[in-house]
């Protein structure tokens, strides 16, 4: 199991056994996020442990509903998991239980519960497509029990209006990337799509999501109205509570009021962007911004802005000297 296997496994537990999260410190946990919990010496450390035991012993797969594979239908618009695709002239679509991305027959829609790879003593590892039969092969599939959330998206698409985390489902194979929307569900239905770049472009514009927010009347990026935490993860997980830093990044963030016009979005993508998730128990969203290669700024909440360049790296210095400053706060704890 290599690295990303292991950092998949460890987010995918964590979410396992925290179904609700209301606390900002208990989302992080959540989100695979856990420097936080015990540089504030909260124990963190055990809980994971026993997490990833309990997704070793009780496999996600048991919670999938029964489903047996059914015949395919070719064409049309079909609806699954809250997600709607107009599959491609001549492709057909199929209803399985399981979806394995290795063995995924070309120009075909699959539509699943679960990907295959979370069934008992499935022998692949996970995210894994070494050796695959369908390596390069255009295809689709919709999972609704997909992609788990990250904070920092590897790639930020914004598709009807909802912003979506992109992935590389696997960094051996540059041919398969998975989309959910960024949001606060552990596990979200995803778009799989695999083809080369421009085919996977054409692909996801076939796939309808919810419409997303729009951005705040007044303008600039939608924010929450009372913010107790701001997190990110860039370079390492960092937590700021004290309530002068989270005024001043409100501020900052409020003062984005150059809209980005219609036609000049700009891909935010790592490594150059800085995601910060803030607000409060009821209320949460996330903030990514983008450096010199593209300095605009996207909230979940809605709305899109151009930044200064070098702004992400100013909130994640007021984040890093809070976390710091709590850190050493705490009697038995190090940086």
């Amino acid at each position: 199991m290599n690295t990303n296997d292991i950092r998949d496994l460890l987010h995918r537990a964590a979410d396992s056994v925290t179904p609700a999260e209301t606390d900002p410190a208990t989302r992080m946990v959540a989100l695979g996020r856990r420097s936080v919990q015990r540089r504030r010496a909260w124990g963190a450390a055990g809980f994971v442990a026993a997490a990833v035991a309990a997704v070793i012993g009780v496999p996600l797969a048991m919670g999938i509903p029964k489903q047996s594979e059914v015949p395919a239908e070719t064409g049309g618009t079909v609806s699954f998991g809250g997600l709607t695709v107009a599959v491609p002239d001549g492709w057909p679509t199929e209803r399985v239980r399981y979806f394995d991305p290795c063995t995924a027959d070309p120009h075909t829609v699959y539509l699943a519960e679960a990907l295959e790879s979370w069934q008992p003593n499935h022998p692949r590892p996970l995210d894994s497509l070494a050796n695959c039969e369908s390596d390069g092969q255009e295809w689709m599939a919709v999972v609704k029990q997909g992609a788990v959330r990250y904070l920092t998206p590897q790639r930020l698409v914004v598709k009807d209006r909802q912003p979506l985390q992109a992935r590389q489902y696997d960094m051996n194979n540059p041919f398969v990337w998975d989309y959910r929307a960024i949001n606060d569900q552990d596990w979200a239905t995803t778009a799989y799509l695999s083809g080369d770049e421009k085919v996977r472009e054409q692909l996801l514009e076939r796939v309808t999501w919810p419409t997303g927010p729009a951005a705040p009347p007044s303008g600039g990026l939608a924010l929450p109205d009372r913010i107790t935490s701001a997190n990110s993860e860039a370079p390492n997980v960092m937590s700021a509570m004290d309530t002068k830093t989270l005024n001043q990044i409100r501020t900052i963030l409020a003062g984005l009021r150059d809209p980005v016009p219609a036609g000049e979005e700009c891909i935010l993508q790592t490594p150059g962007v800085t995601a910060i998730d803030l607000g409060d128990r009821t209320d949460r969203l996330t903030v990514v911004l983008g450096n010199a290669t593209c300095p605009q700024a996207v909230s979940t909440g809605g709305g899109r802005v151009k930044v200064p360049a070098g702004l992400g790296k100013q909130l994640l210095d007021l984040i890093e000297a809070s976390d710091r400053a709590a850190a050493k706060r705490v009697p038995g704890t190090k940086d």
